[in-house]
């Protein structure tokens, strides 16, 4: 499987599927989040304990990759989060609020595995969708 449809792969299995166990198929155990989430543990328990947060607070969460592109070891994608806010997030209790924001996401990997990865995410949007931020 090439870098790019790994990724893509990846994406769909723990987002749209909700398949966590997708985190030890595709991501290293020694994996660097280089924008991590408040608290978030290092490795790849770290991106798990972020996964099932999202998944808790977004239920119904899903994504829809709007543009992606791949070179050497690299891939990047831009893609939309939806979902309902139906579980605490970040100290904010459920408001049932829909949710839609943007992420772009850099992964670097190797031997067919995520050994790095970046995130730039609205979440400035996102805060204010829950209600943790007003307009």
């Amino acid at each position: 499987m090439d870098n790019k449809t790994l990724c893509l792969t990846f994406l769909d299995e723990v987002h749209n599927k909700h398949n966590l166990d997708a985190i030890d198929t595709y991501v290293s155990k020694d994996v660097i989040s280089h924008d991590p989430m408040p608290g978030q543990r290092p490795g790849s328990d770290g991106v798990k304990d972020t996964m099932e947060l999202f998944h808790k607070a977004f239920p119904d969460k899903h994504i829809t990759i709007n543009d992606s592109m791949a070179e050497g070891n690299k891939v990047m994608v831009k893609l939309t989060c939806f979902g309902t806010h139906s579980g605490e997030f970040m100290g904010m209790s459920a408001t049932g609020n829909p949710i839609e924001y943007e992420e772009v996401l850099i992964f670097r990997l190797k031997d067919g595995k995520i050994v790095e990865h970046w995130a730039v995410a609205d979440a400035l949007s996102l805060m204010q969708q829950t209600g943790a931020v007003r307009e």
